[in-house]
């Protein structure tokens, strides 16, 4: 490819345009291809602020496709495109955001001497976080409000805040929308309450949608009582059938079987509290269902927890005369314990609380959440 750009170089076609204006220097950047973009910049006559009918520049380009390196060699030749608008009014912050460039968002707010592009506006009022937010992009409005330059409560001209934005979303709402919104109330936003948008009206929450979700933990938390108190009779290594201590379990005296006693009982009676509170949640009241499964979830986790360690239990007891298998399932079991919490606290968290200790704690929750939910599949065109 070297070779190829050369003998075009040769041909003195750089300065030519296509039907978008743009240069072989924009087509450079929109692919990545850091070594032509540094040929094409050492031509001594060349024009590096060139735009295309857009008004972008190569930087613009490589913000929209997230090059960071591009954007890095770009700003060495001229370091004042950082500050340079499209027609649109945009600079590679706004681009950025717009597409959802994370790691280019985070290269401009490090870099030193850019406080003027953070809350700059473009042609429609809007900041880069009005339009990470208006185009649900929850790890770049996680990066710019963690930034305490950043001003989240700016209005746009149609007097929206980004908080606005992010309630202004019809119903369902996607995932990514609901970590912007968390994003943003965590970190203090407001709404304008001035906004020239005329509000959506209010739709009723879909109750069968809450019912749905109330049998199905109903249904888990009746499965698990169900297992548990037949794991209470059915107990490792059965009972003693001679006497003394007819009737007694045979590992009573061992302390896996203890762990195992202890572990089956919580997860059975944490469950049964479980199904109760969902039972109540079936009444159909809105605000019961909400309470209902702010109690039922910590029981339930509670349960299936204290039935993976019981399972951990009985079947390192009923093995424990083969070592090395019975070090097999400790360090599997372990394994999956440690592991068992996260899923289940990423349903608490990240918080939308105001409070700087749960907004630490949710930090790394939230970039969990954003990497779990992005698919390889969609993409943003420009």
């Amino acid at each position: 490819m070297p070779e190829m750009l050369e003998k075009i170089l040769a041909l003195k076609l750089v300065h030519q345009k296509d039907e978008q204006g743009r240069t072989p220097l924009h087509y450079a950047a929109s692919i990545g291809y850091l070594e032509g973009v540094q040929m094409l910049l050492d031509q001594s006559n060349f024009d590096r602020y060139q735009r295309d009918d857009e008004g972008f520049l190569p930087i613009h380009i490589a913000s929209m496709r997230g090059y960071v390196d591009i954007v890095k060699e770009l700003l060495q030749i001229s370091s004042d495109s950082i500050e340079l608008l499209s027609k649109h009014g945009e600079n590679i912050l706004h681009v950025a955001a717009k597409y959802g460039k994370d790691n280019v968002v985070d290269f401009v707010l490090k870099k030193k001497g850019v406080e003027n592009l953070i809350n700059e506006k473009d042609k429609g009022g809007n900041t880069p976080l009005h339009l990470a937010t208006r185009h649900a992009h929850p790890k770049v409005v996680n990066y710019l409000t963690w930034d305490k330059r950043v001003d989240v409560n700016l209005v746009n001209n149609e007097g929206q805040t980004a908080f606005d934005i992010a309630v202004s979303v019809e119903h369902p709402t996607s995932f990514h929308q609901r970590l912007v919104w968390t994003a943003l109330k965590s970190y203090g936003a407001r709404p304008a309450g001035n906004s020239k948008v005329p509000p959506k009206p209010s739709k009723s929450p879909n109750t069968d949608e809450y019912k749905d979700r109330v049998n199905t933990l109903l249904l888990v938390s009746t499965l698990v009582a169900t297992v548990t108190f037949a794991a209470g009779f059915t107990i490792p290594g059965g009972y003693n059938s001679s006497d003394p201590g007819a009737g007694l379990a045979i590992f009573l005296m061992r302390n896996m079987f203890h762990m195992f006693v202890i572990c089956n009982t919580i997860a059975m009676y944490t469950a049964i509290l479980a199904a109760i509170i969902l039972i109540w949640a079936q009444l159909g009241d809105l605000n019961l269902m909400d309470t209902a499964f702010t109690w039922a979830l910590p029981f339930l986790g509670l349960a299936l927890y204290a039935m993976s360690l019981g399972f951990m239990a009985g079947v390192s007891l009923v093995i424990s005369n083969l070592h090395w298998l019975a070090i097999v399932v400790f360090i599997i079991g372990t394994i999956c314990l440690v592991s068992l919490p996260v899923p289940f606290l990423l349903l608490f968290l990240p918080s939308e609380s105001t409070n700087h200790i749960l907004r630490y704690i949710s930090y790394y929750p939230f970039l969990i959440l954003v990497w779990a939910s992005e698919s390889s599949e969609i993409k943003q065109e420009d």
